[in-house]
C-alpha cells in the first residue's frame, strides 16, 4: 500500500513538473508576421465590430475618470484622494516648422559578414557583369577574389573587402 502512494506521488510530481516545463517554454512554431499583401487581405477581410451601446446609468456615482495631464506619480493613481487639480491650459503652440530631412548615414564602407548564400550571389552578379569568379559554388576562391577586387577598381571602390557599397554596385541583397 506504501508503494502504491509513493508512485502515485511520483506521477504527480513527475506530471506537475512536465506541466511546468511546457507552459514556461516559448513555443515550438511561431506565426510568421504576415507581408503586406497578407496584411491587407487580412484587414479587408475582418468583419466591422458591431457598435457598442453605452452602459445604463447606474445608481451609484461614478469616479471621473483622471486625465493624463492629472496623473503625477503611480502613487496618485491609487489614492483614495481627490485628483490634483489640473494645471492651467498652456496657449496653443505655434505650428511647428518641417522637420529637416535626417542625414543620411553613409554605411557603404561597412564591411558585410559574407555567408555561402552571399558569396553565391556575388559570384553570380560578378559572372552577370562580365568577370571570371570561377565557379558560383558559394566558396571565395582565388579567382572569386580576383574578379572582385577587379570590379571594385573598375566601380571605384577601395577594393580588399567585400563592403555594403561593393553589394549594392553588384545589385546583391544581403
Amino acid at each position: 500500500m506504501e508503494s502504491n502512494r509513493i508512485s502515485t506521488l511520483k506521477a504527480c510530481v513527475v506530471l506537475l513538473l512536465s506541466a511546468g516545463l511546457l507552459f514556461g517554454c516559448k513555443p515550438i512554431s511561431e506565426e510568421k508576421p504576415l507581408s503586406p499583401k497578407e496584411e491587407s487581405k487580412e484587414v479587408t477581410a475582418a468583419p466591422e465590430p458591431a457598435p457598442v451601446a453605452p452602459p445604463a446609468a447606474a445608481s451609484a456615482p461614478v469616479e471621473p475618470a483622471t486625465d493624463i495631464e492629472e496623473i503625477t506619480s503611480i502613487e496618485s493613481l491609487g489614492s483614495d484622494s481627490a485628483p490634483a487639480p489640473a494645471p492651467a491650459p498652456a496657449p496653443a503652440p505655434a505650428p511647428a516648422p518641417a522637420p529637416a530631412p535626417a542625414p543620411e548615414i553613409d554605411d557603404g564602407d561597412d564591411v558585410v559578414t559574407v555567408t555561402p548564400a552571399i558569396m553565391r550571389k556575388v559570384q553570380q552578379a560578378l559572372v552577370n557583369a562580365g568577370f571570371n569568379p570561377g565557379p558560383v559554388d558559394g566558396v571565395s576562391g582565388a579567382k572569386t577574389v580576383s574578379a572582385i577586387e577587379s570590379f571594385q577598381k573598375q566601380n571605384g571602390i577601395p577594393a580588399g573587402k567585400i563592403t555594403k557599397k561593393t553589394l549594392r554596385a553588384l545589385g546583391v541583397d544581403f
